[in-house]
């Protein structure tokens, strides 16, 4: 994939990742919001070789999810946190 295509699709993926993380927040786990993230990381974001710390994050963040226990939202926000910072620093290396 170009520079250009993929900031534009690291951006969208962060600004979901803020989406799903607010949603945690209030106390809501938006499983369209999880399938949209693994939707743009399966269009191209994960198969380019400079996004390949992107999908072991993807895969954390939605383990996170899976068992349903007290730490869940709070698991779940960080892991959010951690792919959140890991795009960022990404878009700002391209």
């Amino acid at each position: 994939m170009a520079t250009l295509p993929l900031v534009r699709s690291l951006r969208t993926l962060s600004r979901t990742v803020l989406m799903l993380q607010t949603e945690l927040r209030h106390g809501r786990v938006d499983e369209g919001l999880i399938a949209d993230i693994e939707a743009q990381m399966e269009q191209g974001i994960g198969l380019d070789t400079r996004c390949a710390g992107l999908p072991p994050l993807v895969d954390a963040l939605r383990e996170s999810t899976l068992t349903p226990r007290p730490e869940l939202l709070s698991d779940t926000i960080r892991a959010c946190e951690k792919l959140r910072d890991a795009i960022e620093g990404l878009v700002s290396r391209l």
